[in-house]
């Protein structure tokens, strides 16, 4: 099932999740020492477009793909960026037409061997994909009681569904002609207020998840976050710093 397909969804992703992406953008030119912009860089599964926007810092031509027409609807920029409908696996490129492919929090949702034997297949020998994902890790800066309400209250409500899970490794990964190099972690820590943060919490796969599935509404939700999030945000309108984390995985096509 694809969680974020409906239009509800795409509108609370749009408007809901913060705009974190150029944080990793950074991250990755740092490593592949970027200098100049490369030639054509690609997002796969870019939702309505938050890091597929923060790639035009690294591309001359930046495309975005995603399965959900409701999602692309909503993207950005789309005078200086590509759009197109495309599952993961079947992308509608030429081989070997990409310098960089990206993936933001998307990859676990795939055919992952599939989607990397494709991903090797659109890129330029020795180009770059980079799977990463900004999560938010449970914590509110100060506030111990905070991470024992997201455990034991929050996603026991609204459990995760199950993901594709798969061995990252070069001994596979090999198999489907990429290299695996290495995995970056990080942390940083952004301001929200409570409404923000409980936009935020109804945009994750979690929520809705239970939504589609008729076990609740966005509006049950909203009014119960708003009331379950109040202790943790008593100074109102005001924002807190809510830790989030990072991982990057680089992979490589073989040449």
């Amino acid at each position: 099932m694809n969680y974020f397909a409906p239009r509800t969804a795409a509108q609370r992703y749009a408007k809901g999740r913060p705009d974190v992406h150029s944080y990793t953008i950074h991250q990755l030119k740092d490593f592949l020492h970027l200098g100049d912009k490369l030639d054509r860089v690609l997002d796969i599964a870019c939702g309505t477009g938050l890091s597929t926007k923060a790639l035009l810092e690294v591309g001359k031509q930046v495309y975005g793909t995603d399965i959900s027409p409701e999602m692309l609807e909503l993207a950005p920029d789309k005078d200086l960026i590509r759009y197109s409908l495309a599952p993961a696996e079947d992308q509608p490129f030429d081989d070997r037409y990409f310098d960089l492919i990206t993936v933001s929090s998307g990859v676990h949702w795939f055919n992952i061997e599939k989607f990397l034997s494709e991903a090797s297949r659109l890129l330029k020998n020795e180009c770059h994909l980079a799977l990463y994902e900004n999560y938010f890790d449970s914590s509110l800066q100060k506030d111990d009681d905070f991470k024992d309400w997201v455990a034991n209250t929050h996603y026991k409500r609204f459990p995760s569904p199950p993901r594709n899970r798969y061995d990252w490794s070069d001994e596979t990964t090999r198999l489907e002609g990429l290299n695996y190099i290495t995995e970056w972690r990080s942390s940083y820590s952004i301001p929200m207020t409570k409404q923000q943060f409980a936009c935020y919490l109804t945009t994750q796969s979690n929520v809705m998840a239970c939504v589609e599935a008729g076990a609740t509404t966005f509006e049950e939700v909203d009014n119960w976050l708003d009331s379950e999030l109040d202790p943790f945000f008593r100074s109102g309108a005001h924002p807190r710093f809510i830790r989030f984390g990072n991982w990057i995985k680089f992979l490589q096509k073989i040449g």
